[in-house]
């Protein structure tokens, strides 16, 4: 007698389990409850409702629906990544024999780069803060790179004022990593300080104006849609800020292993790409300013 067909609910409730156990982030657990839920319906609307029944053609036919249903490219990659962590750890539970994601193509992310902001972007977002807190969120987050997350998550006891850094406790990957904040950054928070009383060690170092409650991720991101909306600044996100601090920091010269260290990177793929960025910035200078083609005739 054959072993009963395993449920594709069941595997996926054992896999929420185990991440779960891993004491994995909120926001990772979210990723995979997210994708692997619309996964698992889609399927069931396809009548495919065993693990066993998951098949390369399935993977190819579930990529294509989302990119039909016009989904971006980074969408429909975060779809295929989960799917592919969850067959993963069927495998290794025995659940399955080998994952038919190894014969799917994982659909790529076009290479680009997103825009970031210009120096006169920040001035006008200072020049619309009004209050202490705006101003210190908008030079810290510029000044840190940090994730939106690690952002909200900060206490007291995490910053040194007066050496400038920034300790992160279990960021992506639940890693910890030292960041820092320069003369100006730590300036707008001390005004904030003396506005709203200096935090204690385990005490939130955001709060909200009204109930001064620790401020939520949808709360930033409400905060930065109203400022950049005041200032006329396009995509004010908190990632925006992040792919600043990066850019510019590249810019400035910093070392990208370094910056890479600083920002929690586990590669540096990304960053190669606002490497190219800078470079592009050298060659037009030279085209510009270079000795021989501007000085002689």
């Amino acid at each position: 007698m054959g072993k009963k067909p395993i449920q594709l609910q069941d595997a996926y409730q054992v896999f929420m389990l185990e991440i779960q156990s891993r004491k994995y982030t909120a926001s990772t657990i979210e990723f995979y409850r997210c994708r692997l839920t619309a996964f698992l319906a889609w399927c069931a609307e396809q009548q495919t409702v065993h693990l066993g029944d998951v098949t390369p053609a399935i993977l190819r036919g579930y990529f294509i629906h989302l990119q039909e249903r016009g989904l971006v490219d980074y969408s429909v990659n975060a779809a295929a990544r989960a799917i592919k962590a969850f067959l993963n750890f069927c495998v290794d539970e025995e659940l399955i024999v080998a994952s038919p994601m190894r014969k799917v193509t994982t659909p790529k992310i076009a290479k680009r780069i997103l825009p970031a902001f210009t120096p006169d972007d920040i001035k006008k977002l200072l020049g619309v803060c009004e209050t202490e807190r705006d101003r210190a969120v908008v030079l810290f987050l510029l000044d840190t790179g940090l994730r939106a997350q690690e952002f909200i998550k900060l206490n007291g006891g995490d910053i040194d004022i007066k050496v400038g850094t920034v300790a992160v406790h279990e960021g992506k990957g639940q890693k910890d990593r030292t960041c820092y904040f320069g003369a100006k950054a730590r300036k707008a928070l001390l005004r904030y300080y003396l506005q709203r009383g200096t935090p204690g060690e385990k005490e939130p170092i955001w709060l909200t104006e009204r109930e001064q409650t620790r401020i939520t991720q949808s709360g930033l991101n409400q905060l930065l849609q109203r400022l950049g909306k005041k200032a006329g600044v396009k995509d004010c996100k908190p990632h925006t800020f992040r792919r600043t601090f990066a850019l510019w920091s590249l810019r400035n010269g910093m070392n990208i292993y370094a910056l890479a260290r600083i920002m929690g990177h586990t590669d540096i793929a990304i960053l190669r790409q606002y490497l190219a960025l800078v470079d592009g910035d050298a060659k037009a200078a030279h085209d510009q300013h270079g000795a021989v083609d501007n000085m002689m005739d």
